[in-house]
């Protein structure tokens, strides 16, 4: 079964969008108008382009190169339609690479390795095109906010006393599964709806607008539900400007902000500025003025409790920050301020963990809103096993793990918090826990 595959990795996550906006403009053999108000439908994971670059993302994240990948000048005979597509791909995006880094050279050893080899889609000389224009956009500096008055980006309106917030990780790739997931979140009619992250592939305007905000829009009444939306990684490879951009049309004022009531305040972390490196990257860490600003927040919370909201984790059990559990970077910065914390709440691993108290803190994975994981793809045992669990998995369909999102009913100075999965009846909640007034037990 074909399905969605993204990689950490900047520059080829760039070519997979540049491959997805080509195929989306050229569905049914219409040339679709990106600038016009309807929204495009992200190209079946099983289209022979979108494919081959999937099939690529997976060598280079198993340690190998384009050049072990076209090794021998010309896809074999053998390897079939797939392996003359993953062979295109692969060169192709070196051709794009070499002329959007203006390597005249590299681009013409490149296009040489094609040779007699001329059964390539047209189409990939656009999408060629396409990623010259993305990697010219992508440089500069991300338009990051830092603060000028240490109470800005407080949100200027005030979270009822009893509200309803539901926060979903991981959810922009414009499949049907997000949408389905979306919709079950509207008929909850939350008060406030917050994704912590990662609009796919590399979060392109196109992207940003037909995987995100028309959904968002179409799903969500924006008259009567605040939303917000974090950085990702995948968010800020196509340099940020794009993901600015939505959150100024969604009324958010950075890309870290308060929202808060009398009883509770919701930090949001911009945990992606930093995470723009490929494959085995250094961990994310915050902007030292960030710091300072969650340090005025947490230290001067009065009688609220406080809960952190980032894309990406402090501690892991499945998965490795560098070669470990934690993220040594994050723990220094944020580990001070963490006995004043009820809860951390992040995504990144497309799983849902949760974790008994570690490192001073109350940590849930919830990045499970819509990108596929195989059923395979993660181990029944954790690597990291000093990492304390509840004993609290998703369920298993056919295919594909389920998907989910979390629901914190506040009640003054209480809370109670729901997470749901899609497989499950929508009012069944797979695991509740009490936070605040009352002591903390789940179920």
């Amino acid at each position: 079964m074909a399905r969605m595959k993204q990689i950490h990795h900047p520059e080829f996550s760039l070519w997979q969008s540049a491959i997805d906006q080509t195929v989306a403009q050229h569905r049914g053999g219409q040339t679709l108008d990106i600038g016009g108000s309807g929204a495009a439908q992200r190209p079946d994971p099983g289209d022979p382009m979108v494919a081959a670059a999937g099939a690529v993302a997976e060598g280079l994240e198993s340690g190998q190169t384009t050049e072990t990948m076209t090794a021998g000048g010309q896809p074999k005979a053998t390897e079939g339609v797939g392996g003359v597509a993953k062979y295109c791909s692969s060169i192709w995006w070196e051709i794009a690479k070499a002329r959007a880094e203006g390597n005249a050279q590299a681009e013409q050893d490149w296009k040489a390795r094609l040779g007699p080899f001329t059964t390539c889609d047209a189409r990939y000389a656009e999408a060629a095109e396409q990623y010259v224009e993305f990697y010219k956009l992508k440089g500069g500096k991300a338009p990051y906010k830092v603060w000028q008055k240490i109470d800005d980006f407080i949100i200027d309106w005030k979270l009822p006393a009893q509200a309803r917030i539901a926060i979903v990780g991981d959810w922009g790739t414009g499949q049907q599964d997000a949408k389905a997931l979306l919709a079950a979140i509207a008929r909850k009619n939350p008060d406030v709806v917050i994704h912590l992250g990662d609009i796919y592939y590399s979060g392109t305007e196109f992207e940003m607008r037909n995987y995100f905000l028309n959904i968002w829009q179409s799903e969500l009444d924006l008259t009567k539900t605040r939303t917000f939306t974090l950085t990702g990684n995948h968010d800020m490879y196509s340099g940020g400007a794009p993901y600015y951009e939505l959150i100024q049309t969604l009324g958010q004022p950075a890309s870290y902000f308060c929202l808060r009531n009398d009883d509770w305040q919701f930090l949001a972390m911009d945990t992606g500025l930093h995470d723009n490196d490929a494959l085995d990257a250094a961990p994310t860490y915050l902007e030292d003025t960030e710091v300072q600003w969650l340090k005025d927040k947490v230290n001067g919370a009065g009688g609220r409790r406080t809960v952190l909201l980032s894309h990406h984790q402090l501690f892991t059990a499945f998965e490795s920050i560098g070669s470990g559990f934690l993220n040594p970077k994050l723990s220094a910065q944020v580990g001070p301020m963490l006995d004043k914390v009820t809860a951390w709440l992040w995504g990144h691993e497309h799983n849902q963990v949760i974790y008994k108290p570690f490192q001073g803190v109350l940590g849930r994975c919830i990045g499970h809103g819509a990108y596929p994981v195989g059923v395979t793809e993660i181990s029944d045992q954790p690597k990291f096993a000093n990492v304390p669990l509840e004993n609290v998995t998703l369920t298993k369909g056919p295919a594909f793990y389920a998907h989910g999102y979390t629901m914190v009913e506040l009640n003054g100075a209480a809370a109670k918090v729901s997470y749901y999965q899609d497989s499950d009846p929508e009012d069944v909640a797979m695991f509740t826990e009490t936070w605040g007034a009352q002591a903390a037990g789940g179920n």
